[in-house]
């Protein structure tokens, strides 16, 4: 399971904070995740939060990248699936693990990306993959959604 795992690649776009930057590099890494990536980093985010999360990263001997925008991150790490998670509150589409983990034993690179904004995703950044929220009442931000997900995906068979 370890192999196919290190085929997900955490996406964290469009942050201004540095809180949620770190907290969500500590939900990636803390679950044993080797990817994060961030893309469009801003403010705080990009003053305190990448460093912090990069010196984290070092510590644990895994993977950060930081791209300047959601498209060029997609195209850079070429992935074979991407799953935008929305708010629950703009789909109806509900997120299925059992197709993330199929998608893996296959050997696909997969994203799964986060917004770091309370707007969410642009209908531009929609059309870039596929999305679904989790079963929440609320948007639970990118730390909770990333650590709901990456559990999930660690003890779904």
């Amino acid at each position: 399971m370890d192999d196919v795992l290190k085929n997900i690649y955490v996406v964290l776009h469009n942050v201004h904070s540095a809180s949620k930057t770190m907290e969500t590099a500590q939900v990636v890494y803390g679950l044993g995740y080797q990817n994060y990536v961030v893309s469009k980093a801003e403010g705080s985010a990009a003053q305190s939060g990448v460093p912090d999360a990069n010196r984290l990263a070092i510590k644990m001997k895994r993977n950060f990248m930081v791209l300047p925008d959601l498209p060029v991150a997609l195209e850079t790490l070429d992935f074979d699936y991407v799953l935008l998670i929305p708010s629950p509150k703009l789909t109806k589409a509900r997120l299925d693990p059992g197709n993330i983990l199929g998608r893996l034993r296959a050997g696909e690179k997969v994203a799964i990306v986060l917004s770091g904004s309370t707007s969410s995703f642009s209908r531009r950044e929609l059309d870039l993959g596929e999305s679904s929220a989790l079963q929440a009442e609320v948007d639970i931000g990118p730390s909770g959604t990333a650590a709901v997900i990456l559990h999930t995906l660690l003890h779904t068979d």
